[in-house]
């Protein structure tokens, strides 16, 4: 892998992407601000937030919320411009989740654990999952990650370019029949994806507010 940034001590250059659609929440545009804060010495790629407005260009089979469209179209921007980048892994942030202070520094030892040939990393675990879906079976051996046992939650997550190419080549490839999250993680539970988590019990430093949304329930 290439060098990272010195003065974080990655082995990952490291760009992030908040998919926030302003005005739903005050509440939830001011976790945004506190997100960007915390991540302002990482550089941001230049992605539209997430929009239910315009059409998402690939097919669906199924009828999506607002909500879900808008997301697909935001990632598959974001994970455009990051293909196109100079950057080896990018952070997604879906605009409930709140970020510890120092994220990135408590984040670098699990980004240097990750396995060659990654695709996907899920920093946030919601406690349901880590209590009803995890075993002994996804275990890989290591200390921080084991392979992603959770179907739901695209909060907080990490993509390589590998996990960033494959997504776009097969939603290119087929029509759309799950939300992001469905459409990651099952695949990583079949282990179809190399898609990783942290283990229960390592700490996540991000945890969910949990704001209600209009746009995804109205």
């Amino acid at each position: 892998m290439r060098g990272g940034r010195e003065d974080r001590g990655a082995i990952l250059k490291v760009v992030y992407q908040l998919l926030h659609l302003e005005g739903v929440s005050a509440d939830r545009d001011k976790a945004a601000v506190r997100v960007r804060e915390e991540l302002s010495a990482l550089p941001t790629l230049n992605t539209p937030t997430m929009s239910s407005d315009v059409p998402c260009p690939f097919g669906f089979t199924r009828q999506f919320k607002p909500g879900e469209v808008g997301l697909w179209h935001s990632t598959i921007n974001v994970l455009s411009d990051f293909i196109d980048s100079d950057y080896d892994a990018l952070l997604i942030l879906e605009d409930d989740i709140v970020l510890f202070p120092d994220f990135i520094k408590h984040s670098t030892p699990y980004l240097e654990n990750l396995p060659e040939g990654w695709m996907f990393f899920y920093q946030f675990i919601h406690p349901w999952q880590i209590d009803n879906n995890y075993n002994i079976g996804y275990e890989i051996g290591n200390q921080y990650l084991c392979r992603s046992y959770q179907v739901w939650s695209n909060a907080c997550y990490w993509v390589s370019k590998k996990g960033a190419e494959q997504l776009l080549f097969e939603i290119a490839s087929n029509p759309i029949d799950e939300a992001v999250d469905w459409y990651i993680l099952k695949r990583g539970m079949t282990q179809t994806w190399d898609v990783y988590s942290l283990k229960p019990n390592v700490k996540q430093y991000c945890n969910i507010a949990g704001f209600e949304t209009t746009i995804q329930n109205g």
